[in-house]
């Protein structure tokens, strides 16, 4: 049976292979201009999902990186912070050598003014900020819980306190931090020092209480963390009272706790003398002939040469720890450059065209378009008007 082809079905026929063919132009066109592979979900769903999910893993790559970035500015701070301090230890150390050789007190007292400057460039180091934060004071601000005494907007203060155990009485400077004295714990034997809960029964008072201790392990623990990886938080600034105190040994050999602070103030009295002020701070009487306020003799300072050196040493392990810590950071920066490169790929093979071949098909169905119309005008021309003339 032959079917009867009309006029209107070819014309019917013709339109609708054109609206096809501007459908494949308009969607190539569309490719062309926006460099997509796709305008709508319904496209191509699967293509669409795994672009997503590779935009997502870049948003969160974008945020571990600033991340690694910042915590890299932070520890550079901290570890010119330590650096800075290891070198005024070290120039005390000098001056302590230097006054071992000198035979005059008043040579040595020009020794001791120089330790004395370079104990104040010590406490203003303790406080180096990086922006409106504090390097060495962790998340502690002023105002915080632990505060008991004016801290003038800095983590490290020195507070006078009278002390009556010595001969002949005088005061004493006392290391501060942000408002805890941290120097009533310098002698104190490791053991207690680390121990859970320390043997307090032989501390005499103003010595450290229980909860002193609660206080220490609060502060000795603050310090800023990053999260710079999935599950990896790093600290980024150094606690302070972990760069004052050190580990030392005392007379008997056993190890015990000293701060830096302290025995740098022993040195510039050991060199220069107890002063007459501290003495008459006290309420006591200054005699400068009495052996307790004289400068002390050449051994005596050679023991605390020692002392100053295990100071030194606990600052490069901090220096070597903090640059540790800046490689791990390299390591993750490579890493995630790696990891941005990859994911742009996964990105752009699931959504970018392919422009030499849009460029091609959309060639291609011009070229179909223009011959369809060619084609259409010729077969859809002839009317029976046409015929019968």
């Amino acid at each position: 049976m032959v079917t009867r082809v009309t006029n209107t079905m070819m014309q019917n026929t013709l339109l609708s292979n054109l609206s096809m063919n501007l459908s494949r132009m308009d969607k190539l066109q569309n490719q062309l201009s926006t460099g997509r592979k796709f305008g709508h979900i319904s496209d191509d769903p699967s293509s669409l999902i795994y672009g997503q999910a590779a935009r997502n893993k870049l948003a969160r790559l974008a945020h571990y990186q600033g991340s690694v970035e910042m915590a890299q500015s932070w520890l550079t701070q901290a570890e010119a912070g330590v650096m800075e301090v290891n070198k005024v230890v070290g120039a005390i150390y000098e001056e302590l050598v230097s006054a071992g050789s000198v035979k005059t007190d008043s040579d040595k007292q020009n020794l001791a003014m120089v330790v004395k400057q370079l104990q104040d460039h010590y406490l203003d180091t303790l406080n180096t900020a990086f922006g409106d934060r504090f390097v060495f004071g962790g998340y502690n601000t002023p105002g915080d819980w632990a505060v008991s005494q004016p801290t003038e907007g800095k983590p490290f203060t020195v507070v006078d306190i009278v002390d009556d155990t010595l001969v002949p009485p005088r005061s004493v400077p006392t290391l501060h931090f942000n408002g805890f004295n941290i120097s009533q714990f310098n002698g104190m034997s490791t053991l207690d020092f680390f121990a859970e809960d320390p043997d307090l029964s032989g501390a005499t008072p103003p010595g450290p209480s229980a909860a002193d201790f609660a206080v220490l392990r609060h502060l000795m623990n603050d310090v800023i963390n990053f999260d710079v990886g999935p599950g990896i938080s790093m600290p980024v600034t150094q606690n302070g009272i972990d760069v004052v105190f050190f580990v030392s040994q005392n007379e008997a050999g056993e190890p015990v706790i000293r701060d830096t602070f302290s025995l740098i103030d022993e040195i510039y009295l050991a060199i220069n003398g107890v002063p007459e002020s501290r003495v008459l701070a006290a309420g006591g009487v200054y005699d400068p002939e009495d052996v307790n306020v004289r400068p002390k003799t050449t051994d005596e300072l050679t023991k605390l040469i020692g002392e100053i050196q295990g100071a030194q040493n606990h600052l490069l392990t901090k220096t070597a720890e903090i640059g540790g810590r800046q490689r791990r950071l390299e390591l993750l920066e490579a890493r995630y450059s790696q990891d941005n490169l990859n994911y742009e790929k996964m990105r752009s093979d699931a959504e970018d065209a392919d422009m030499a071949e849009v460029i091609m098909f959309l060639k291609m169905a011009e070229t179909v378009y223009q011959a369809a119309l060619s084609a259409g005008a010729r077969v859809i021309q002839p009317t029976l008007m046409d015929f019968l003339r």
